[in-house]
C-alpha cells in the first residue's frame, strides 16, 4: 500500500521527522511542507543525508513551493504547488503526518 509521508517540522528540531522518513519504502513518497522545507535547501541539516538515502531507495520527494518561497529556500527537488499537494494526497492510499 503506497504511502505519502508529510514532513512539516524543522529538520534540526524534530528527530521524529527522520524516523518517519526512514519508514518510507520503495513506491512511497515524501512531501516537505512548512519548516521541513529547510531540509531541501543548501544548508546542511540532519535530514539532508536521509533525503538522499530515500531517493536511493526509490522514494519520490516533493517540496511545497509556497513554503519554499516564504522561507527563501531554493532546491532542485520536485516542487509542487497546493494543487499538486492535493493530487499527491489523492494518489496515495494513505498519508502519514
Amino acid at each position: 500500500m503506497p504511502t505519502l509521508f508529510v514532513l512539516s517540522h524543522a529538520p534540526h528540531t524534530d528527530p521524529l521527522e527522520g524516523r518517519r522518513l526512514d519508514m518510507a519504502r520503495k513506491g512511497d513518497a515524501v512531501v516537505l511542507i512548512e519548516d521541513a522545507v529547510y531540509a531541501a535547501g543548501a544548508v546542511r541539516t540532519p535530514l539532508g543525508p536521509r533525503l538522499k538515502e530515500a531517493v536511493a531507495r526509490g522514494i519520490s520527494l516533493h517540496v511545497l513551493g509556497p513554503d519554499l518561497q516564504a522561507r527563501a529556500v531554493q532546491t532542485d527537488l520536485n516542487v509542487v504547488d497546493y494543487d499538486g499537494l492535493v493530487d499527491l494526497i489523492a494518489t496515495y492510499d494513505r498519508s502519514v503526518h
